[in-house]
C-alpha cells in the first residue's frame, strides 16, 4: 500500500553542514493548516536520520510565542 503525503502549501529550508531543517505548512484532513518541521541529518558514519515535529492550528500561537522567547533569550547569551 502506497502512503500518501499532503503536499506543502508553503515550504522553506535551513541548511547547516550535515543538518537540514525543512519548515512546511501543510493542510490537515480537516483542511486546516499545520506546521511540519523536519530535521534531516547524516551521521559521521553516513547514516541518514529524519525527525519530525507537527504543530497543529490550535497550537501555533503558543508555539510561536515560545520560539520567539527562546530565540530572544539565546540571542542575549551569544558573546
Amino acid at each position: 500500500m502506497q502512503q500518501e503525503f499532503a503536499p506543502a502549501l508553503f515550504s522553506t529550508r535551513v541548511q547547516n553542514g550535515p543538518r537540514t531543517f525543512f519548515v512546511d505548512v501543510k493542510s490537515a484532513k480537516n483542511n486546516k493548516p499545520y506546521l511540519k518541521i523536519t530535521e534531516s541529518s547524516i551521521s559521521k558514519e553516513g547514516e541518514k536520520k529524519k525527525s519530525y515535529l507537527n504543530v497543529f492550528e490550535n497550537e501555533l500561537s503558543d508555539f510561536r510565542q515560545a520560539i520567539e522567547e527562546a530565540v530572544g533569550f539565546a540571542s542575549t547569551q551569544v558573546k
